[in-house]
């Protein structure tokens, strides 16, 4: 199995980037670009939902949450909609210098090197979009 590290430091409060993984509205304003329309459903709770769905883009993950420590620890069963492979993305918060937050995504389970490089892409995408959001650096990939 394959697996990837990508760290953000971003210019927030654990409990503002903590809002930012579990707020539904909040998730779908930055997770995918804009021009994706993205909605989210978010339960912040053991086994309850976190799917992130673009019909314009005709994407969706269907997530689960399978642990989650607020503010500092969210674990999930990550799979992409039409998929049956399932992988597990954890995301943990920790406060660092300035008021600000250090976001790891640790994501394994992935079939192939080509799978990892995929997720590593969209990541650090993704991460990008939520530094922007708040300021911050971008993290490096392990």
């Amino acid at each position: 199995m394959f697996e990837m590290t990508e760290i953000a430091a971003v210019a927030a409060s654990v409990d503002e980037v903590w809002a930012d993984l579990t707020d539904a509205s909040r998730l779908a304003a930055w997770i995918w670009p804009a021009r994706f329309e993205t909605e989210a459903v978010v339960e912040p709770v053991e086994l309850g939902r976190w799917e992130v769905r673009s019909s314009v883009a005709d994407l969706a993950v269907l997530g689960r949450v399978t642990a989650i420590e607020p503010p500092h620890r969210l674990r999930l069963e990550w799979r992409w909609e039409g998929e049956q492979h399932a992988t597990d993305a954890e995301l943990t918060l920790e406060s660092a210098a300035d008021a600000s937050t250090r976001l790891t995504v640790r994501h394994t389970g992935f079939l192939s090197d080509d799978e990892r490089v995929s997720h590593v892409e969209g990541w650090t995408n993704c991460l990008q979009r939520l530094v922007d959001r708040h300021g911050g650096a971008p993290g490096a990939t392990l």
